[in-house]
């Protein structure tokens, strides 16, 4: 009987591990299908050269993902686990934050080394698909693809750190005049090609 349960429980355990996997990868796929649809839109790329640009950027995108996925394991590891050890339960957010202390010079060069080793690694990704790139899009095109690429992706970054309902809870506090000055974009239509 006890054997049963755990072998019940293993399974369970799998499928929920398994649904959590599909749920990740759809979630990324979703973001990816918006950064592509709003890099051709912003840098005019056409049907043909989507075609041939797509199977690109989805490699290059996910090395980058990658890479900021390891850095983001290791600043993590360093800060240790966000659980309680007895109850395996998320800590409080406020317990969470350690006390302000000042670094050390040596601990401020060693941060400043790692961030600008992942630069580097960055910078490398971006020169290993540069020729890809240039294969396919235009010199204007090109010259434009990573600073677009980098708005976008900054656009993205600040959409999850503020969701919607969080945004409208601040803006229903906002008196009515403050509310048209907020700049928000119409319905439908795509990031300015400014931004």
């Amino acid at each position: 009987m006890k054997q049963m349960i755990l072998a019940l429980m293993l399974i369970f355990s799998t499928l929920s591990a398994s649904a959590q996997t599909s749920k990740n990868d759809s979630i990324h796929e979703k973001f990816f299908n918006a950064k592509v649809r709003e890099l051709v839109y912003r840098l005019n790329i056409t049907d043909e050269q989507k075609a041939k640009f797509v199977p690109i950027y989805r490699q290059y995108n996910e090395e980058m993902r990658s890479l900021w996925n390891e850095a983001r394991m290791k600043k993590a590891g360093k800060k240790g686990g966000n659980k309680d050890a007895k109850t395996g339960d998320q800590k409080d957010a406020k317990q969470q934050r350690p006390q302000p202390k000042s670094l050390t010079s040596a601990e401020v060069a060693a941060a400043k080394k790692k961030k600008i080793e992942m630069q580097q690694k960055a910078q490398n990704i971006q020169m290993k698909y540069l020729d890809q790139f240039a294969k396919v899009l235009d010199g204007d095109q090109l010259n434009r693809f990573f600073d677009v690429e980098k708005k976008i992706q900054k656009k993205i970054m600040e959409r999850k750190m503020h969701p919607k309902g969080k945004h409208r809870m601040h803006s229903a506090k906002m008196g009515k005049h403050q509310k048209g000055q907020q700049g928000k974009r119409p319905q439908g239509k795509r990031f300015s090609k400014e931004d």
